[in-house]
């Protein structure tokens, strides 16, 4: 028996799917032949990737939403399911914010956004997507968190904190949904150059401090972003489809026996933590 993955027939929703490691993600299961419904704030973003999708020859859709209302994600996943024609087979959630603050420096503001946006829309997801799954007695769900998660940082603590809790909702969302059959796991990448890693980059010039407006020079970034791959065991970074990929295989039948997990693609970062 080979192993290829095949969402064929199947309805895959993927929030953050308008660019960043979300656009990858939406790209591959249309590549593995799902209907694919996007989400997201931007849409110009969201209408070139549904765009992408077609061109590939699968079904592609998307809503604008703000995971952070729990409306907006209410009425994204009734739109998911008629989309899907009364069903939706997996749930992916890669949307998120990024802080590169420095907790000691950051506003009350930067914290509450954070927050609403990474936990809350996490936690609204499950409460909205979850049940659907529940009644079809079948379905899988996917999170991605961070292995910012795992153990804080000296940096970037409320993003740490933020994402900490996104692993937790994983795992209690693992166990209310194992009595209908649904799996829940959660994807934690490791150091990927996305535009949000841009940002950190930044964040790590000027030491945190969201007062410091010093403009970053490309040789900086540079010689930040090398620092930063040295902390990789295996010496490079992540590419997007690395974690597109290990993704599909959580929502695919070949990871069956598999819930509740939180699987670290980071080239050995958080070995033995």
């Amino acid at each position: 028996m080979s192993m290829t993955i095949d969402f064929s027939g199947k309805t895959v929703l993927v929030t953050g799917g308008g660019r960043g490691l979300g656009k990858d993600m939406a790209l591959l299961f249309a590549e593995c032949g799902a209907r694919v419904m996007i989400a997201g704030r931007g849409v110009s973003y969201l209408e070139k990737t549904v765009s992408e999708i077609n061109d590939l020859g699968a079904k592609g859709s998307y809503l604008a939403c703000d995971v952070s209302k729990s409306d907006d994600v209410k009425a994204l996943v009734t739109a998911a399911v008629e989309f899907g024609r009364g069903r939706l087979d997996v749930v992916v959630h890669a949307a998120g914010v990024q802080s590169i603050d420095d907790l000691l420096l950051t506003t009350d503001e930067e914290i509450a956004k954070v927050m609403a946006i990474n936990v809350g829309g996490t936690a609204n997801i499950i409460k909205h997507a979850l049940p659907v799954l529940q009644k079809q007695k079948a379905g899988n769900m996917v999170i991605i968190s961070s292995i910012a998660a795992r153990d804080g940082g000296p940096a970037n603590q409320i993003y740490c904190a933020s994402k900490a809790a996104v692993t937790s909702l994983i795992q209690s969302a693992s166990k209310m949904a194992a009595p209908s059959g649904v799996r829940v796991n959660g994807i934690l990448p490791g150091i990927i150059y996305t535009d949000m890693w841009d940002d950190i980059l930044i964040g790590r010039a000027h030491n945190g401090d969201p007062g410091d407006t010093r403009e970053v020079s490309e040789d900086e970034k540079k010689r930040l972003w090398k620092e930063a791959l040295e902390e990789i065991p295996l010496g490079r970074a992540q590419q997007p489809r690395d974690i597109s990929w290990s993704t599909a295989f959580m929502a695919s039948d070949f990871a069956s026996e598999i819930t509740g997990q939180c699987l670290c693609i980071d080239g050995g970062m958080t070995s033995g933590r």
